[in-house]
């Protein structure tokens, strides 16, 4: 098949981005090579394409795709990414991933917890903020944690994010206000054990080993972007938990796919409450691709699939006919 392979920039990256996230150019160069090899050495024609305001014409100037492999975390910032979707369902070509309602839904973690809270899906109390004067609701039970409302990878979340007193909170959502430029996403914080599932298909679901992120610094206890970048926790795949619990985890997973209208593959972040009850955290509409890093193929593999089996794989489920439910 003739594929064309959409990607962020990551060469000349700008200094707003890089400070937020230093690592996000490196990642991104990773991907796209090592997902090209993988459908290369299956036999695809695979042709790398920038994300900027001009990707719907190097589309149309080219061969026409039989697929487009979307893996643009957005043109200029995070918040783009349904933006590149968007443009590139206006193609009428298959694409790799969600639509762009569920893009946008996804991307703002206030709209996505209204969404779950409204179909019984257990998720942390919360609160969007916008400046460092609105008021806070009274019912929160600290620790609350801080985080932009529309970033992934972590990007945002510090040892300063998990915060205990009202009046910390205050500062911390000054300090992140002026450093994101963007709303606030402030929840209640989970105690109990994290997990992360991976989703793959549309009609079918294929849910993949249940990962659980072991935390070193029992204090802490928080999946922080350095504790990511450096890959300083213990992942255990597949989670040592009980099957009655690993159910409801499933269970809850599948429907949040549905209730976001997620197509192709998802990963779901699920965290236990101070009752060890399951409650969602986040949704990620594009889970990260790279190799011995991200925590989707770390999934897979443990299902047994290697990483160019996975890539092919997800060429075959989104030119599947999808079914939505």
């Amino acid at each position: 098949m003739h594929i064309v392979l959409v990607h962020s920039k990551y060469e000349n990256v700008e200094e707003a981005r890089t400070t937020v996230d230093p690592m996000g150019a490196n990642r991104m160069a990773t991907t796209v090579k090592a997902v090209k090899d993988a459908l290369e050495v299956s036999g695809h024609e695979v042709i790398p394409v920038e994300a900027d305001y001009q990707l719907l014409s190097k589309i149309k100037k080219m061969k026409t795709p039989d697929l487009i492999f979307n893996l643009s975390t957005g043109i200029s910032d995070k918040r783009s990414q349904a933006n590149v979707v968007g443009m590139l369902e206006m193609l009428h070509i298959p694409v790799l991933g969600s639509r762009l309602t569920t893009h946008v839904l996804g991307l703002h973690k206030e709209i996505t917890k209204s969404l779950l809270y409204a179909y019984n899906v257990r998720t942390a109390r919360y609160q969007l903020v916008e400046d460092e004067n609105a008021p806070i609701r009274k019912d929160f039970i600290y620790p609350v944690i801080v985080k932009p409302e529309h970033e992934g990878s972590g990007i945002g979340i510090t040892a300063s994010s998990k915060v205990d007193t009202p009046e910390k909170l205050r500062k911390i959502i000054m300090e992140k206000i002026a450093l994101h430029k963007q709303e606030l996403l402030i929840e209640e914080y989970l105690p109990g054990r994290e997990f992360t599932v991976g989703v793959m298909g549309n009609a079918h679901l294929e849910i993949l080993p249940i990962k659980e992120t072991v935390f070193l610094d029992e204090d802490l206890k928080m999946l922080t972007y350095d504790l990511k970048m450096e890959n300083d926790v213990m992942n255990k795949i597949p989670a040592d938990i009980p099957e009655k619990l690993e159910d409801e985890i499933k269970s809850m997973v599948e429907k949040t796919y549905r209730i976001l209208r997620c197509q192709d593959f998802a990963r779901i972040d699920i965290r236990l409450d101070a009752e060890g009850k399951p409650t969602v955290m986040e949704l990620n509409t594009y889970p990260g691709l790279v190799p011995d890093f991200s925590f989707f193929p770390m999934l897979a593999e443990a299902a047994g699939y290697s990483y160019a089996e996975l890539i092919n794989r997800l060429v075959e489920i989104a030119l599947e006919p999808v079914v939505i439910q």
